[in-house]
């Protein structure tokens, strides 16, 4: 937290930009925070605003802008503030939907759609050394190997992209499915970021949490699916017995991580997925569960 000098400070300082201020968004920002002014984003304005004072009351330096990533129009609003001040020094993109979607097409809307547009918008703010990490998630090794979806998936601002996903994905995919070519799609911008961005000296990544106790995951429900070959749901306690330690992670757990790949420790982190998981990805690979 910053006292009154280093506050006046930080007003001419790169800023960490959150966008999603949920449990997960605001753990990092109160990680990120410490390091560098804020500016959160949200599509909620009165979520946004009180989560703005709350950090405010701790002592952050912070603000915030109401955004709907998901509409060109708003986040080329985000783009513009962004050029009155003094760039971005973390993008940590956070904001996701899971089995709470309407329907699979607003799902990959806001999961993949929504973290170009940001990336698109940001670019340009990004400072010499500075970092966007996108959270990606486990799930997003679930896909097999596939060049023609990967394609899609890397440009999903292209005309009729969801018309494409559907004839690949049928009319009415599992959430599950969804979700898992959303963060692969995720992930790959990450990778891809990091080639076109690391000439102006800006890093990319994504990070990938595994089973994680958070305000997310209880919304989704107590059940997930299994991975075992059969359409059923299981136990988050069953789930967890695939994990190697044998618990559900904990958002400080990826927080802590999201903060060092956002530091200069980190700065020779760049263009790879980040698996924070216990080791539940190892287990799927030993199983044969995914490929990747």
């Amino acid at each position: 937290m910053l006292d009154p000098k280093q506050k006046a400070a930080a007003k001419q300082a790169p800023l960490a930009l959150i966008i999603g201020c949920g449990g997960l968004g605001m753990g990092t920002a109160r990680a990120l925070g410490k390091h560098h002014p804020l500016l959160l984003v949200d599509i909620a304005a009165d979520r946004l605003a009180a989560a703005v004072d709350n950090l405010r009351l701790e002592g952050y330096d912070a603000s915030g802008q109401p955004c709907d990533i998901t509409d060109p129009v708003q986040v080329g609003v985000l783009g513009q503030r962004l050029g009155q001040g003094a760039g971005v020094s973390v993008l940590a993109h956070i904001a996701a939907i899971g089995n709470i979607a309407d329907d699979w097409r607003q799902m990959m809307v806001v999961d993949l759609i929504g973290p170009h547009l940001i990336a698109d918008a940001v670019q340009p703010h990004m400072v010499h050394g500075g970092v966007a990490i996108f959270v990606g998630s486990l799930a997003g090794y679930l896909p097999p190997l596939d060049a023609k979806i990967e394609a899609l998936l890397d440009a999903p601002l292209a005309t009729g992209f969801l018309d494409e996903m559907a004839a690949v994905l049928g009319d009415a995919p599992r959430w599950v499915d969804t979700y898992a070519y959303a963060k692969l799609g995720v992930m790959r911008l990450a990778e891809k970021r990091a080639i076109a961005w690391g000439r102006n000296g800006v890093r990319a990544l994504s990070l990938s949490p595994g089973l994680i106790d958070s305000p997310m995951a209880r919304a989704q429900g107590a059940t997930l699916p299994s991975h075992d070959g059969e359409e059923r749901e299981v136990s988050r306690d069953e789930k967890a017995k695939e994990v190697p330690l044998g618990r559900e992670g904990t958002m400080l757990e990826i927080i802590s991580v999201l903060e060092f790949l956002a530091s200069d420790g980190a700065r020779f982190i760049n263009g790879i997925d980040i698996v924070v998981d216990g080791g539940h990805r190892a287990y799927w690979r030993d199983r044969a569960v995914i490929t990747r």
